[in-house]
C-alpha cells in the first residue's frame, strides 16, 4: 500500500526527469533521445538479468514475483532519496559525492570518504525499505527470503544510481558499470538480509542482528570502494566480490 501511494504522487515522475535529464542532454534532437534509450535499456536490462537470478536461486520456496518488484521499486525510491542527502552534504563540510573525491587524487580522503560516507550511507537507504516494508510481510520463513528481498531492493537503488553514472561512460566502463554495478550492490545488502532474517526465524533480536550485518555491509561495500579506484587494484576488488558471490549462494544453497 504504501508503494501504490508513492507511485501515485507527481513527485516520482519528477525524479526520474530529473535524473535522466544528463543523458539527454548529452546530445540534441534524435540522438539524445536514441542515447536516453541506450542507458535505459542498459539500465532496465541488467536489472531484469540479476532480480531473475536470484528469483530462480529461491526456486525451490519462491517469493511471490510482484513482491520483489515492489521491493526493486522501493530500492529506486530509496536511490534517489540518497542522492538527495548527499547533496546535503557539503553543509557538513563534505564532498557531495564520490567523483568529488576522486577529482581531488587525495589517497586519504578517498579512504575516509569510502568507508565512512558511501558504505554507511548507501547501505542504509537500501536498509530503510527492507525495515520499513519487507519486515512486514509475514512470508519471511527462510534465511534465504532476506536475500532475495535485500537484493531487489539493491538492484533498485543500483539502477538509480547508474542514470547517473551511465551518462558519463562508454566502451567498456559502460557495460561493465551497467552489468556489475546491480550485483554488487545486492551482494552487500544481502549480508544484512540474511542475518536480520535469520534472526527472525531463529526468535532473536532482529535490532541486534542489524546493529551487527549492517555495519558489516556498510565495512564490505566502504572497502570496495577504495579497490575500484586504483588499476593497480581492481583485480583484487574483482577477486573480494567473488568470495562475497560465492558466500552468499552458500547462505542460499543453505538448507
Amino acid at each position: 500500500m504504501a508503494l501504490s501511494m508513492l507511485l501515485k504522487r507527481r513527485g516520482i515522475f519528477t525524479f526520474v526527469l530529473l535524473s535522466t535529464k544528463p543523458a539527454i542532454f548529452c546530445c540534441g534532437g534524435i540522438d539524445g533521445v536514441m542515447i536516453l534509450w541506450k542507458i535505459l535499456a542498459s539500465i532496465i536490462g541488467p536489472a531484469i538479468f540479476w532480480l531473475a537470478y536470484f528469483y530462480y536461486k529461491d526456486r525451490k520456496k519462491p517469493e511471490p514475483f510482484i513482491n520483489l518488484l515492489a521491493a526493486y521499486l522501493h530500492g529506486f525510491i530509496f536511490g534517489f532519496l540518497c542522492f538527495l542527502t548527499y547533496k546535503q552534504l557539503p553543509y557538513l563540510g563534505l564532498p557531495a559525492g564520490f567523483n568529488q573525491v576522486l577529482a581531488k587524487g587525495d589517497g586519504r580522503q578517498i579512504l575516509f570518504y569510502s568507508m565512512l560516507v558511501v558504505g554507511p550511507l548507501e547501505e542504509f537507504f537500501k536498509f530503510l525499505p527492507f525495515a520499513l516494508f519487507i519486515l512486514k510481510y509475514r512470508d519471511l520463513d527462510e534465511p534465504s527470503d532476506g536475500v532475495v528481498y535485500a537484493a531487489s531492493l539493491a538492484i533498485g537503488f543500483a539502477s538509480f544510481e547508474n542514470l547517473g553514472y551511465l551518462p558519463l561512460m562508454t566502451g567498456l566502463a559502460f557495460f561493465g558499470r551497467a552489468v556489475a554495478s546491480p550485483l554488487t550492490h545486492a551482494i552487500f545488502s544481502s549480508i544484512w538480509g540474511y542475518f536480520i532474517v535469520r534472526a527472525r526465524i531463529r526468535g532473536q533480536s532482529e535490532m541486534l542482528a542489524g546493529l551487527y550485518s549492517l555495519p558489516l555491509a556498510a565495512l564490505a561495500h566502504g572497502f570496495f570502494n577504495v579497490l575500484t579506484v586504483s588499476n593497480s587494484l581492481r583485480v583484487y576488488s574483482a577477486i573480494f566480490i567473488l568470495f562475497l558471490w560465492l558466500f552468499i549462494i552458500y547462505l542460499l544453497e543453505k538448507k
